[in-house]
């Protein structure tokens, strides 16, 4: 039986994905602070990605997409934030930006649900990033794509080692400190 490039993906980059998970899971996204430090680290990574990838692509309209609503997030936080991303990476495969894309809205769908159990008003009202929807049939797609790539291949090494790529990138926004303006005081009032 043949294994599924996707499984194998799944198996190979498993250890990195959860090195991110765990970091991110430590953040408390109910809290100003917390939902800030979140906000900046995905801010600093999809730019460092979106850069990174065709303007004319669906990636690029994706990442772009979630950068605009972390922007307006902070700006409804009467705040600024950054995560310097010290980037030593290469134009990575497609469909690895693709894997970690979609891969990362599904997640937000979880992490939405912790950043809603926050009684801060202003925190509640920087609703942009976590209303963005997943384009229907797009993770699917990425699957059936993933899917298709002989195991063997090349290109299944470069999709494998690029996703490790992606992954460490999040690490080492997350392992970063946050330069941030802190909240504005007429919004606090």
């Amino acid at each position: 039986m043949c294994a599924d490039f996707r499984q194998v993906l799944k198996n190979e980059t498993q250890a990195d994905h959860e090195r991110v998970d765990g970091l991110i899971s430590l953040i408390d996204l109910a809290t100003f602070d917390g939902f800030v430090r979140f906000l900046a680290i995905h801010q600093s990574c999809f730019r460092v990605m979106r850069d990174l990838v065709t303007t004319e692509s669906d990636a690029w309209s994706s990442l772009d997409e979630m950068v605009r609503r972390i922007d307006a997030d902070l700006a409804t936080m009467g705040t600024s934030a950054t995560t310097a991303v010290v980037s030593d990476i290469h134009k990575p495969d497609r469909l690895a930006i693709d894997y970690v894309i979609e891969g990362s809205r599904l997640g937000s769908k979880m992490l939405k649900r912790r950043w809603l159990t926050a009684s801060d008003p202003i925190v509640r009202q920087a609703n942009a990033y976590f209303s963005l929807a997943p384009v229907p049939g797009r993770w699917r797609d990425v699957c059936d794509q993933l899917s298709n790539i002989p195991v063997h291949s090349e290109r299944a090494g470069t999709v494998i080692e690029d996703t490790k790529m992606l992954f460490a990138l999040f690490h080492a926004a997350a392992c970063e400190p946050v330069a941030e303006q802190r909240r504005n005081v007429e919004l606090a009032s």
